[in-house]
Protein backbone atom coordinates (compact mmCIF):
# COMPACT_ATOMS: atom_id res chain seq x y z
CA UNK A 1 0.00 0.00 0.00
CA UNK A 2 2.67 2.45 1.00
CA UNK A 3 4.68 1.46 -2.61
CA UNK A 4 1.39 2.77 -4.48
CA UNK A 5 0.94 5.78 -2.77
CA UNK A 6 4.82 6.73 -3.09
CA UNK A 7 4.38 5.90 -6.85
CA UNK A 8 1.61 7.84 -7.22
CA UNK A 9 3.19 10.68 -5.28
CA UNK A 10 6.46 10.53 -7.73
CA UNK A 11 4.11 10.45 -11.02
CA UNK A 12 2.14 13.61 -9.51
CA UNK A 13 5.31 15.30 -9.08
CA UNK A 14 6.88 14.16 -12.33
CA UNK A 15 3.36 15.39 -14.17
CA UNK A 16 3.37 19.03 -12.17
CA UNK A 17 7.42 19.11 -13.01
CA UNK A 18 6.80 18.45 -16.75
CA UNK A 19 3.85 20.68 -16.87
CA UNK A 20 5.97 23.44 -15.37
CA UNK A 21 8.84 23.17 -17.58
CA UNK A 22 6.60 23.46 -20.60
CA UNK A 23 4.85 26.47 -19.68
CA UNK A 24 7.54 28.33 -19.90
CA UNK A 25 9.47 29.48 -22.87
CA UNK A 26 12.68 31.30 -23.74
CA UNK A 27 12.34 34.16 -25.93
CA UNK A 28 16.36 35.10 -27.13
CA UNK A 29 16.84 38.75 -28.43
CA UNK A 30 19.39 40.27 -30.35
CA UNK A 31 22.41 41.21 -28.43
CA UNK A 32 22.37 45.60 -28.68
CA UNK A 33 22.45 46.66 -24.94
CA UNK A 34 24.39 45.60 -21.96
CA UNK A 35 22.28 42.55 -20.41
CA UNK A 36 20.90 44.70 -17.34
CA UNK A 37 19.58 47.56 -19.68
CA UNK A 38 18.39 44.68 -22.00
CA UNK A 39 16.11 43.40 -19.28
CA UNK A 40 15.14 46.95 -18.82
CA UNK A 41 13.99 47.20 -22.51
CA UNK A 42 12.19 43.80 -22.74
CA UNK A 43 10.29 44.09 -19.30
CA UNK A 44 7.34 45.42 -21.23
CA UNK A 45 7.42 42.49 -23.96
CA UNK A 46 7.65 40.10 -21.06
CA UNK A 47 4.75 41.22 -19.29
CA UNK A 48 2.91 41.54 -22.14
CA UNK A 49 3.69 38.18 -23.84
CA UNK A 50 2.70 36.21 -20.33
CA UNK A 51 -0.84 38.04 -19.87
CA UNK A 52 -1.42 37.10 -23.36
CA UNK A 53 -0.10 33.94 -23.73
CA UNK A 54 0.00 32.01 -19.92
CA UNK A 55 3.62 31.35 -20.61
CA UNK A 56 6.19 32.45 -18.24
CA UNK A 57 8.73 33.92 -20.72
CA UNK A 58 12.45 33.78 -20.11
CA UNK A 59 14.16 36.78 -22.04
CA UNK A 60 17.69 35.31 -23.22
CA UNK A 61 20.36 38.55 -23.59
CA UNK A 62 23.62 37.27 -24.56
CA UNK A 63 27.23 39.59 -23.61
CA UNK A 64 27.58 40.84 -26.94
CA UNK A 65 27.14 40.35 -30.49
CA UNK A 66 29.67 37.26 -30.95
CA UNK A 67 27.85 35.87 -28.17
CA UNK A 68 24.48 36.13 -29.44
CA UNK A 69 25.50 34.82 -33.18
CA UNK A 70 27.42 31.55 -31.12
CA UNK A 71 24.37 30.93 -29.68
CA UNK A 72 22.17 31.22 -33.26
CA UNK A 73 24.22 28.46 -34.02
CA UNK A 74 24.22 25.73 -31.42
CA UNK A 75 21.00 26.69 -29.49
CA UNK A 76 17.36 26.29 -30.00
CA UNK A 77 15.23 28.88 -27.90
CA UNK A 78 11.62 28.78 -28.53
CA UNK A 79 11.33 32.08 -29.80
CA UNK A 80 13.49 34.54 -31.51
CA UNK A 81 13.70 38.80 -31.99
CA UNK A 82 16.33 38.79 -34.27
CA UNK A 83 18.13 41.14 -36.60
CA UNK A 84 17.06 40.10 -39.86
CA UNK A 85 20.46 38.38 -41.27
CA UNK A 86 20.28 36.28 -38.21
CA UNK A 87 16.50 35.78 -38.34
CA UNK A 88 17.37 34.47 -42.49
CA UNK A 89 20.10 32.17 -40.96
CA UNK A 90 17.93 30.38 -38.60
CA UNK A 91 15.06 29.95 -41.36
CA UNK A 92 17.18 28.37 -43.80
CA UNK A 93 19.36 26.68 -41.50
CA UNK A 94 17.86 25.87 -38.49
CA UNK A 95 13.79 25.42 -39.88
CA UNK A 96 12.99 28.02 -37.78
CA UNK A 97 9.16 29.97 -38.76
CA UNK A 98 8.35 33.27 -39.19
CA UNK A 99 5.74 34.82 -36.48
CA UNK A 100 5.69 38.27 -37.71
CA UNK A 101 8.40 41.16 -37.98
CA UNK A 102 8.41 45.48 -37.51
CA UNK A 103 6.97 47.67 -40.29
CA UNK A 104 9.75 49.32 -40.40
CA UNK A 105 12.58 48.37 -43.03
CA UNK A 106 16.51 49.65 -42.18
CA UNK A 107 19.22 50.30 -43.40
CA UNK A 108 22.68 51.08 -41.97
CA UNK A 109 24.35 54.16 -42.14
CA UNK A 110 28.21 55.20 -42.24
CA UNK A 111 28.10 58.86 -40.80
CA UNK A 112 30.80 61.10 -39.70
CA UNK A 113 31.31 64.20 -37.70
CA UNK A 114 33.89 65.73 -40.24
CA UNK A 115 33.39 66.47 -43.65
CA UNK A 116 36.07 65.42 -47.03
CA UNK A 117 37.16 67.81 -48.64
CA UNK A 118 35.65 68.50 -52.14
CA UNK A 119 35.84 65.90 -54.58
CA UNK A 120 37.65 63.53 -52.31
CA UNK A 121 36.61 59.51 -51.82
CA UNK A 122 35.03 58.45 -48.63
CA UNK A 123 37.99 55.59 -48.80
CA UNK A 124 40.51 58.09 -48.93
CA UNK A 125 38.87 61.00 -46.63
CA UNK A 126 38.77 57.74 -44.07
CA UNK A 127 42.15 56.33 -44.51
CA UNK A 128 43.82 56.16 -40.75
CA UNK A 129 40.71 57.72 -39.10
CA UNK A 130 38.82 55.34 -37.04
CA UNK A 131 34.98 53.76 -37.83
CA UNK A 132 33.37 52.50 -34.76
CA UNK A 133 30.24 49.45 -34.82
CA UNK A 134 29.07 46.86 -32.79
CA UNK A 135 31.55 43.90 -33.12
CA UNK A 136 30.65 41.04 -35.59
CA UNK A 137 28.39 39.62 -37.01
CA UNK A 138 26.64 42.47 -36.46
CA UNK A 139 25.50 43.88 -39.77
CA UNK A 140 27.33 47.04 -39.20
CA UNK A 141 30.25 45.17 -38.85
CA UNK A 142 29.17 42.99 -41.78
CA UNK A 143 28.58 46.15 -44.32
CA UNK A 144 32.60 47.43 -43.32
CA UNK A 145 34.18 45.07 -44.42
CA UNK A 146 32.33 44.77 -48.01
CA UNK A 147 32.46 48.70 -48.28
CA UNK A 148 35.99 48.42 -47.81
CA UNK A 149 38.08 46.17 -49.40
CA UNK A 150 41.35 48.18 -50.60
CA UNK A 151 43.97 47.21 -47.66
CA UNK A 152 45.68 50.44 -49.01
CA UNK A 153 42.64 52.66 -48.16
CA UNK A 154 40.86 51.38 -45.28
CA UNK A 155 39.77 52.62 -42.25
CA UNK A 156 40.50 51.55 -38.49
CA UNK A 157 37.17 49.09 -37.48
CA UNK A 158 36.61 49.56 -34.36
CA UNK A 159 34.60 46.65 -32.72
CA UNK A 160 34.39 47.82 -28.76
CA UNK A 161 31.08 48.99 -28.64
CA UNK A 162 28.37 47.05 -26.94
CA UNK A 163 25.62 49.43 -27.93
CA UNK A 164 24.27 52.17 -30.23
CA UNK A 165 24.50 54.49 -27.40
CA UNK A 166 27.68 53.82 -26.50
CA UNK A 167 29.03 54.02 -30.72
CA UNK A 168 27.83 57.38 -30.85
CA UNK A 169 29.36 58.61 -27.46
CA UNK A 170 33.03 57.49 -29.12
CA UNK A 171 32.11 59.84 -31.64
CA UNK A 172 31.08 62.48 -29.98
CA UNK A 173 34.30 62.44 -27.78
CA UNK A 174 36.30 61.90 -31.21
CA UNK A 175 37.72 58.73 -29.96
CA UNK A 176 36.55 57.15 -33.37
CA UNK A 177 35.84 59.56 -36.61
CA UNK A 178 33.15 57.93 -37.45
CA UNK A 179 30.32 55.32 -37.52
CA UNK A 180 28.18 52.70 -38.93
CA UNK A 181 24.72 52.78 -37.72
CA UNK A 182 20.94 51.47 -38.53
CA UNK A 183 18.54 53.61 -39.21
CA UNK A 184 16.96 54.27 -35.61
CA UNK A 185 19.88 55.54 -34.94
CA UNK A 186 20.34 57.93 -37.66
CA UNK A 187 17.17 59.09 -37.47
CA UNK A 188 18.48 60.76 -34.05
CA UNK A 189 21.64 61.84 -34.84
CA UNK A 190 20.68 63.12 -38.88
CA UNK A 191 22.97 66.15 -38.31
CA UNK A 192 25.83 64.11 -38.97
CA UNK A 193 27.03 63.82 -42.50
CA UNK A 194 25.80 60.47 -43.83
CA UNK A 195 28.98 58.96 -46.90
CA UNK A 196 26.90 56.25 -47.47
CA UNK A 197 23.90 54.39 -46.66
CA UNK A 198 23.18 50.41 -47.25
CA UNK A 199 20.16 48.97 -49.61
CA UNK A 200 17.11 48.25 -47.14
CA UNK A 201 16.66 45.19 -44.98
CA UNK A 202 13.84 44.11 -42.97
CA UNK A 203 14.08 44.96 -39.04
CA UNK A 204 13.51 43.22 -35.94
CA UNK A 205 11.67 39.83 -36.60
CA UNK A 206 10.18 37.42 -34.29
CA UNK A 207 10.68 33.47 -35.45
CA UNK A 208 9.35 30.20 -33.41
CA UNK A 209 11.32 27.22 -33.34
CA UNK A 210 10.89 24.36 -35.40
CA UNK A 211 9.62 22.05 -32.39
CA UNK A 212 7.47 24.73 -30.54
CA UNK A 213 3.85 23.62 -31.46
CA UNK A 214 1.82 25.25 -33.95
CA UNK A 215 -0.86 26.17 -30.97
CA UNK A 216 1.52 27.63 -29.25
CA UNK A 217 3.08 29.14 -32.07
CA UNK A 218 -0.27 31.15 -33.18
CA UNK A 219 -0.82 32.46 -29.84
CA UNK A 220 1.88 34.06 -29.19
CA UNK A 221 1.37 35.17 -33.04
CA UNK A 222 -1.64 36.59 -32.07
CA UNK A 223 -0.12 38.57 -29.57
CA UNK A 224 2.53 39.96 -31.12
CA UNK A 225 0.17 41.19 -34.03
CA UNK A 226 -1.60 42.95 -31.51
CA UNK A 227 0.77 45.05 -29.99
CA UNK A 228 -0.27 48.59 -30.84
CA UNK A 229 -3.68 48.18 -30.89
CA UNK A 230 -4.46 49.08 -27.05
CA UNK A 231 -2.55 51.91 -25.61
CA UNK A 232 -1.03 49.48 -22.74
CA UNK A 233 1.37 48.48 -25.27
CA UNK A 234 2.46 51.67 -26.04
CA UNK A 235 5.73 51.20 -24.09
CA UNK A 236 6.06 48.02 -26.06
CA UNK A 237 6.35 49.90 -29.43
CA UNK A 238 8.62 52.65 -27.48
CA UNK A 239 11.39 50.62 -26.18
CA UNK A 240 11.70 48.65 -29.89
CA UNK A 241 11.28 51.53 -31.97
CA UNK A 242 8.33 50.90 -33.82
CA UNK A 243 4.86 51.51 -34.65
CA UNK A 244 3.87 47.77 -34.64
CA UNK A 245 4.35 44.05 -36.11
CA UNK A 246 3.18 43.08 -39.54
CA UNK A 247 3.83 39.67 -41.70
CA UNK A 248 7.18 38.24 -42.75
CA UNK A 249 7.81 38.41 -46.79
CA UNK A 250 10.38 35.57 -46.76
CA UNK A 251 11.34 37.26 -50.28
CA UNK A 252 13.05 40.11 -48.48
CA UNK A 253 15.49 37.46 -46.22
CA UNK A 254 16.79 35.07 -49.40
CA UNK A 255 20.04 36.53 -50.37
CA UNK A 256 20.79 37.60 -46.16
CA UNK A 257 22.06 34.38 -44.93
CA UNK A 258 24.74 34.61 -47.10
CA UNK A 259 26.61 37.14 -45.03
CA UNK A 260 26.79 34.48 -42.23
CA UNK A 261 26.76 31.16 -43.70
CA UNK A 262 30.56 32.96 -44.63
CA UNK A 263 31.31 32.73 -41.42
CA UNK A 264 30.92 29.11 -41.02
CA UNK A 265 33.62 28.18 -42.86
Amino acid sequence: MNSTIKLLTCLVLLSTSFVTRAQTVTLAVEATFPSEQATFVYEPLKRYLESKTGFTVNIEVKDNYYFYWRAAKNETPEFTLDASHVAAYRMEEKGYIPVATVQEEIRYHLISDFEPAEGQAIDAFLVGKSVVMLPNPNMASLLFDQWFTDLFLQPTKVVSALSWEDVMEQVFAQTAQAAIVPSSVYEIYSNLLELKVSDPMPGLTFLAAPHVDSGTRENFKKAIMAIGETDETFDILAELNTDGFIEVDKEKYKDLSQFLTRLLY
